[in-house]
């Protein structure tokens, strides 16, 4: 497990030494800054090297959830009643400044009574000053801290200053101004560390969830060009098997076919909501309804156990079909159902299949029925080529060459039809032309 440490220099060090003596399994890779607003730009292009993010303080952690969105897990080190008895404890025994009278910064004022009632001293002893907390530190926080604890000195209400900013220490020092550095615990950050990594474990398992997928293709509709045409319906079954197949490729699934129009997949929760963008798109309804003349209804579930996950999926799939078709429903925890999940807009009344769309576009603008483009279509595909002469395709179609080439006329005069040579197609004659067709 690679973590990253985002601290000031010397309790990164500390870190180090902790997570070297006694957490073998981590390797720590450091993000070190001079001063806590350096938080944002350190991790804008390295949040992605490591599998977590541990901060020393509230602060960077604070701001830096304001520009970055985590990708991983991020914890910090909280400011804890431990580390205030500390430096009370060295401030008294060590630099002998009274420690009822101390101007504190990012630290609320409950937990500084309550560590001073820890150590005997009552509340009604203490003349402390404490620095208004920012919710979200801005630019000037760093400085506002300084001028808060500078005032106070030098207006001889303190005998010393206690901060948990390095920056605000390191400016302090600078002019004089007695401070100290208010470190966290070698215990709160090994307590820290503990909780960091169970969270990372607990995101591992969840991403590793196992999820199923039930998919079904939608009822073609009784008016459908498909329901008369056995070769064309299993064609489109075929067609819309492989961009299930695809996208079960994309997510590494098991696919188990359940009967002619359902598809059982099973993937990790990783794996899906990578491929549809955290589940906010499912590109394969789209996929389907373009490159088929059918859609489908799509069922995701997560469960405790495999087979709760398919009943979830299963449920999500009957809700996404009794819905119209065409989209996609999370269930979880058995019966909680989450949608519709989608990336276009939905009608809720069932759309005629595309191919149907297309076939009447073309029948209308040429002048001839819609079986008539149907069955040219038909010729094509079960023949696997588009070009044909007319002496070919009168037969098949089951009219004489002088009614086809009336046909051909129009589809040719609407740029569905065009010459493209001739051929002789017995050793006397004319030549035949050769048309390609273009409705495909």
């Amino acid at each position: 497990m690679k973590v990253g440490i985002i601290g000031p220099s010397q309790i990164v060090a500390k870190t180090n030494q902790i997570i070297k003596n006694e957490f073998p399994q981590i390797e720590s890779v450091n993000f070190q800054y001079s001063i806590y607003t350096e938080t944002p730009a350190l991790l804008k292009y390295h949040q992605l090297e490591v599998d977590a993010l541990l901060f020393l303080g509230k602060t960077p952690y604070t701001l830096a959830g304001k520009f970055i969105q985590p990708t991983v897990p991020w914890e910090y080190v909280p400011r804890s009643g431990s580390s205030m008895l500390r430096i009370l404890l060295y401030a008294k025994l060590w630099t002998h400044y009274d420690i009822c009278n101390i101007s504190f910064d990012t630290y609320n004022q409950s937990l500084l009574y309550e560590a001073y009632q820890e150590i005997g001293i009552p509340k009604e002893q203490l003349k402390i000053y404490i620095a208004e907390e920012q919710t979200i530190p801005n630019d000037y926080y760093q400085t506002t801290l300084c001028d808060f604890h500078k005032k106070n000195y030098y207006e001889n209400h303190v005998s010393c200053c206690v901060t948990a900013l390095q920056g605000v220490f390191d400016e302090l020092c600078t002019i004089s101004v007695p401070c100290l550095l208010l470190e966290p615990t070698a215990n709160i950050i090994r307590e820290t560390l503990y909780k960091l990594q169970l969270k990372y474990l607990i995101n591992i398992s969840k991403k590793s969830q196992l999820v199923a997928i039930c998919i079904q293709i939608d009822a073609t509709n009784e008016h459908s060009l498909l329901t008369d045409d056995e070769y064309h319906y299993a064609l489109n079954r075929m067609k819309v098997s492989e961009q299930i197949y695809l996208f079960a490729q994309r997510i590494q699934a098991a696919v188990i076919e359940t009967g002619d129009q359902n598809y059982l997949l099973f993937t990790t929760t990783q794996m899906l909501e990578n491929e549809t963008n955290n589940l906010k798109t499912i590109e394969l309804l789209q996929a389907v309804k373009t490159n088929t003349a059918s859609t489908i209804s799509v069922g995701i579930g997560y469960g405790k156990t495999a087979n709760e996950a398919k009943s979830g999926a299963t449920l999500g799939m009957l809700h996404a079909g009794k819905k119209g078709g065409n989209l996609a429903f999370i269930v979880y925890e058995g019966k909680k159902i989450i949608g519709p999940l989608t990336n276009i807009a939905q009608n809720h009344e069932k759309t005629e299949p595309l191919i149907d769309e297309k076939f009447l576009c073309i029948s209308e603008k040429v002048g001839v029925s819609i079986n008539t483009v149907f069955k040219l279509h038909c010729i094509s595909e079960q023949y696997g080529k588009n070009d044909f002469t007319i002496r070919e395709l009168a037969p098949l179609f089951g009219v004489t060459p002088r009614t086809m080439n009336r046909i051909m006329e129009k589809f040719e005069t609407h740029g569905y039809a065009k010459i493209i040579g001739k051929r002789i197609m017995e050793n006397s004659g004319r030549p035949s032309r050769i048309i390609r067709l273009t409705i495909g």
